[in-house]
């Protein structure tokens, strides 16, 4: 293997009578302190890629353990401005290389993310929990050994697979067929695109309404009536289209249980993964 004072042409260093190493240079080699990698089964199987994709015949993805390198990543304030701190993290943490990250299914890079989370920060998770019932805000700690599942696909009442990666549903008050898709990081990304164009025009920009034009491929067969029918979406319609997606789409299922200190109430919460989901300590 050649070395930098290969790579960069530096004067080589004549071969006479070397001294020995010192004793701390002959055991630089020993790595043993390393950490492992990990290897991430994703949620959605692979069953969602391309039938020649390499996710879809091996869908399982190699990490490494965050370093100080990526500390950086995470605190790099120019990332944190052009909101490219998680795609900086993955490009530098995923080992493996055969796959385009953009044609990660969300629910997928979300198990990667959680994967990332818990090998560098550990399982305590410090969550700001608000009672539905006395609305007083507590500050709980949750194991994600035990809240963290992976959710496979799961086929809801009235949703059916199209056979080429997509699923159908009934809306409830129009009673149109609405064919829709999972949202991969090549969305989010346009999305986040899209809402920037619209901020610097100072024109007002829904992110339900643009996911929706996403994630909805066809309204009775038709992929022309998706425009139309979105911008004019009953409220029935639109709750059961988020309904439909949260129940079926893969991806990591994170639920704690939360006694709220001062009413007592007890209720399974879904926990956010939000900033403080990789930067705990802010």
């Amino acid at each position: 293997m050649r070395n930098n004072q290969d790579r960069l042409g530096a004067p080589e260093v004549p071969q006479t009578s070397p001294e020995p190493a010192p004793a701390m240079a002959q055991q630089g080699a020993d790595f043993s302190f390393v950490a492992a990698n990990d290897i991430v089964e994703l949620p959605s199987g692979g069953e969602f890629y391309p039938e020649d994709h390499p996710l879809r015949k091996n869908p399982t993805v190699e990490v490494r353990q965050m370093t100080a390198k990526e500390e950086d990543i995470l605190l790099n304030q120019s990332y944190i401005k052009q909101g490219t701190v998680v795609e900086k993290l993955l490009h530098s943490l995923i080992v493996t290389k055969d796959f385009d990250l953009d044609d990660l299914l969300v629910g997928d890079k979300n198990a990667i993310l959680t994967q990332i989370r818990r090998s560098a920060y550990g399982d305590e998770y410090p969550v700001e929990a608000v009672c539905r019932s006395c609305m007083k805000k507590t500050e709980v700690t949750f194991d994600l050994e035990e809240c963290v599942r992976n959710k496979p696909l799961t086929l809801s009442e009235g949703v059916e697979a199209t056979g080429k990666g997509t699923f159908a549903f009934t809306a409830p008050k129009t009673k149109a067929k609405i064919e829709i898709r999972f949202l991969t990081g090549k969305d989010e990304k346009a999305l986040a695109d899209k809402e920037k164009k619209y901020k610097k025009h100072n024109v007002d920009f829904s992110a339900s309404l643009e996911t929706y034009r996403l994630i909805i491929v066809s309204v009775n067969d038709n992929p022309a009536l998706v425009g139309t029918y979105v911008e004019n979406m009953p409220l029935r319609d639109a709750k059961k289209l988020k309904e439909v997606m949260k129940d079926i789409q893969p991806g990591v299922d994170m639920k704690g249980d939360f006694v709220c200190p001062s009413c007592d109430t007890e209720v399974e919460m879904d926990l956010p993964i939000n900033f403080r989901f990789l930067w705990p300590d802010i």
